[in-house]
């Protein structure tokens, strides 16, 4: 008795001499377009399911870019304070210091024009100096935040930025701060930069999930053979 899809009847076969194959989809990919579609698919072959699980997957992976893409865009919105000391009321833990060094371009002191317009107040903001500072400047805070992230932390306090040049002439931003646990951020946030956070963190992790699901841990089982397309 030849082996059939028990979704949509289609013989499963390897294929031949002008044969087409016609796979049947592991039970852990049935599983994953269940769970990703809301679906309840009992069984998925080449032929009914492959539709379905490309979408499943390439949706799943769009949706993380779209999330990890608005991390990267509100890099900002991880609260990074200057002040060494936080405010009286918030319980507070520290975990590390954390630092940044970027290199943000040669010819530091070689860019006349660009000296002379800011000495006049015309700088712009958008090229020259004045753009690649700026750049290695939102550089060394991704940096710091990725690092403070690491450690599980959910502020920088105590941000020091410095500036200088290498041996070949290239500027460079130095950053640097103490990685904190602050408990009740409530307390020592205005609830516009709070909300700002609580959606930075949301889609965070949303990256992290997604990212679990398409590793295979859905449904609390690792599923190594999901992430195929």
């Amino acid at each position: 008795m030849n082996d059939t899809c028990s979704n949509c009847d289609a013989e499963i076969s390897d294929g031949g001499f002008l044969k087409t194959p016609n796979r049947r989809y592991s039970a852990r990919q049935v599983s994953f377009v269940n769970f990703v579609t809301d679906a309840s698919y009992p069984d998925l072959c080449e032929k009914c399911g492959d539709a379905e699980y490309r979408g499943a997957v390439i949706g799943t992976k769009a949706q993380r870019e779209e999330c990890r893409q608005y991390v990267q865009d509100h890099i900002v919105d991880f609260p990074m304070m200057t002040i060494s000391q936080v405010p009286p009321g918030a319980r507070c833990r520290i975990k590390s210091m954390v630092t940044a060094n970027v290199t943000v371009g040669t010819g530091f002191f070689n860019e006349l024009s660009q000296g002379f317009s800011d000495m006049f107040g015309a700088t712009n903001v958008a090229t020259g100096m004045a753009f690649k500072v700026n750049s290695g400047e939102a550089t060394a805070r991704s940096v710091l935040v990725e690092k403070a992230i690491a450690m599980g932390a959910n502020c920088v306090i105590g941000v020091d930025i410095d500036y200088g040049t290498t041996n070949n002439n290239a500027a460079t931003v130095n950053m640097q701060g103490t990685a904190v646990v602050i408990e009740n951020l409530e307390n020592i946030l205005s609830d516009d930069v709070l909300e700002r956070f609580r959606v930075f963190e949301e889609k965070r992790g949303r990256v992290q999930e997604i990212s679990r699901w398409l590793a295979g841990d859905f449904e609390g089982v690792a599923v190594p053979d999901v992430e195929t397309v």
